[in-house]
């Protein structure tokens, strides 16, 4: 009896049940979106190469209260997991969304090795979104959201200018998902550029700040041949979460399909009094410097149910 008990594997856990202000939306998502994107080309940080965390990645690209799960940790192949690559930094406004509207402010980067497959791909590390909507179905859906709420409010002394405050408003709490508060500003500066900030509560300084324009050249349709090899993410298991952790190692594959038009877009740093010498502080958000040329994507975004890898789906 006792080896008949040993021999069955315990019962799946059941799918958590989500807050009472939230309803499930599963996978597939539509999305309509305007997004900007600049990237960096970033090797193995010296300063960091020892860190047990970091391996290599630039300080702060994990929110520093972040837990990272082992396996996203483990060595491959007896190297770390992040061989260098393209940094991204990415600003989203979701108008449109099976959870209602959105925003996003992600840190991401490519060249990326997991323990079950031979190519690299895609990781997002750090991001942030707008409603506990997107949080709790995109933790469920895909493994990789933040818990956060942002709210926009004018200045009583600034009227022109509207203000995003994130905080945390989450009613069933989890250990390894820190609570912070931030605020996000949001300014248009110019018929074409705004000035986006990001700052800790009380701060007078902000964490992250950029000027980004649209070019004046029309926008193109892309090809999803020329896309998808790059824009393939594989996220890593969620740690310490009892409501979304995955208990059997699994790691989840994502291709988003983008259907719209691309532009070029510009970014440059804000105004010389945010203090800070790139666009992040290195301590809330990597202090990344992304080429002065990126893109700027609006339209329609497809994310698909997320494929899972793990043990039993790799040869």
């Amino acid at each position: 009896m006792d080896q008949q008990q040993q021999s069955n594997p315990p019962p799946p856990k059941p799918r958590p049940s989500p807050p009472a202000d939230v309803s499930p939306a599963p996978a597939p998502w539509e999305l309509q979106a305007k997004l900007y994107l600049f990237t960096r080309s970033l090797g193995p940080d010296k300063s960091t190469r020892e860190d047990p965390v970091l391996q290599g990645l630039p300080p702060a690209s994990y929110n520093p209260s972040e837990t990272v799960h082992p396996s996203s940790l483990a060595l491959v192949n007896d190297a770390p997991q992040w061989k260098g690559g393209l940094g991204h930094v990415i600003l989203v406004r979701y108008e449109a969304s099976p959870v209602g509207p959105y925003d996003e402010l992600i840190m991401g980067s490519d060249g990326w090795a997991n323990p079950y497959e031979k190519r690299t791909s895609g990781r997002i590390t750090n991001i942030y979104v707008s409603t506990l909507q997107s949080v709790w179905n995109g933790r469920r859906n895909w493994s990789m959201y933040r818990r956060c709420r942002f709210t926009f409010h004018r200045s009583p002394t600034r009227s022109s200018r509207r203000f995003l405050m994130m905080t945390v408003d989450d009613p069933h709490p989890l250990p390894d998902i820190p609570k912070h508060l931030a605020r996000f500003e949001f300014v248009p500066t110019g018929s074409r550029t705004s000035t986006f900030k990001a700052f800790l509560p009380d701060a007078e300084k902000p964490f992250f700040a950029a000027s980004v324009t649209d070019s004046y050249l029309p926008g193109v349709p892309l090809p999803a041949i020329l896309l998808n090899p790059f824009l393939r993410i594989v996220q890593p298991p969620l740690a310490g979460d009892p409501a979304h952790e995955s208990p059997d190692e699994e790691w989840i594959a994502i291709t988003p399909a983008y259907r719209g038009r691309w532009r070029v877009a510009y970014i440059q740093p804000a105004e010389a009094e945010t203090g800070l010498e790139r666009y992040g502080d290195g301590v809330q958000f990597p202090q990344i410097k992304p080429y002065w040329v990126g893109a700027k994507f609006t339209g329609s975004i497809d994310f698909p149910e997320g494929v899972k890898i793990n043990s039993s789906t790799v040869e």
